[in-house]
């Protein structure tokens, strides 16, 4: 049979060893400022980053402008040649027509 006094000693020894496995993964505060200046270092790191992004969507925005310029060039050129072709094949049209017509007064 245990006794009370046994029985508590049995209790702390048990409190006691918990105790000695906890402590020693407990943060220090040393850890937490360690912590918080990694905190603070990130908080500038993304600030960096968001400078950027906005430096970056700014020279993005004059890019597009450039390139749809130069796409709307292109496609005044196009369009250009489209009908210069279009008068050039109705040209040819005439002409093989005017032909087949001369052609068929001497058949």
């Amino acid at each position: 049979m245990t006794t009370p006094a046994s029985n508590l000693d049995e209790r702390v020894t048990i409190l006691e060893t918990r105790l000695d496995t906890i402590l020693p993964t407990l943060a220090t505060k040393a850890d937490i400022a360690e912590v918080r200046t990694e905190i603070a270092e990130v908080k500038t790191d993304i600030a960096e980053v968001k400078t950027d992004i906005v430096r970056l969507d700014g020279k993005m925005d004059a890019m597009n402008e450039r390139l749809v310029g130069k796409i709307n060039s292109v496609n005044a050129r196009v369009d250009a040649m489209g009908n210069r072709l279009l008068i050039r094949l109705g040209g040819m049209a005439v002409a093989v027509a005017a032909i087949a017509v001369a052609a068929a007064k001497y058949l």
